[in-house]
């Protein structure tokens, strides 16, 4: 019986390496490390503007970005993408300044998800719950309108019974997200 070559085999997935290092083993890790930047620089383009003026890039590589956002289809946006890469291999140490703008982005938005994650959980308990709820929500913030919760509670209750869409639960969900925003 021939067995395949292959079988068995495990090839373990090399790190791609920063192209801030010094040395590198091979000419694939010069590669995946110079591709690595080409992507951050992808990463770039989806930025909306106001967000990329934050990054305080150059102007020339401010404005290749932009007009790599600016092309839709093509072959341009292959080699404008390389050319926002060459760019910002050109400005090495902007590179750590870079990695570490997207992580805080990053982290800001893992924030924000899990303050909304928490509203919704709270306007879940209301609904379920009801005045229980409510007077927890009220300790924990004595400034909400007792009445209208209330209201907004009743309704998004009976919209649940009946199985109706739930206007009184996304409005319970953006009352919250007025106040705790």
């Amino acid at each position: 019986m021939v067995r395949p070559r292959n079988v068995n085999r495990h090839k373990a997935e090399k790190e791609t390496p920063d192209w801030e290092q010094e040395a590198f083993e091979s000419r694939t890790d010069i590669k995946k490390a110079a591709q690595a930047v080409t992507d951050l620089g992808g990463q770039l383009a989806d930025l909306s503007p106001e967000t990329l003026k934050t990054f305080a890039l150059p102007d020339e590589v401010e404005a290749a970005v932009l007009t790599l956002r600016k092309l839709k289809k093509g072959p341009a946006i292959k080699r404008q993408r390389q050319f926002v890469g060459k760019l910002l291999r050109q400005n090495e140490p902007l590179l750590p300044g870079i990695k570490q703008r997207f992580l805080e982005l990053e982290q800001a938005a893992n924030r924000q998800n899990a303050h909304l994650h928490k509203l919704e959980k709270w306007r879940d308990r209301l609904v379920s719950e009801g005045d229980a709820a409510l007077s927890a929500l009220i300790d924990a913030d004595p400034t909400l309108d007792r009445s209208h919760m209330r209201q907004l509670i009743r309704n998004a209750q009976r919209e649940a019974s009946a199985g109706k869409p739930p206007k009184a639960s996304r409005q319970i969900f953006q009352y919250l997200k007025e106040l705790y925003l």
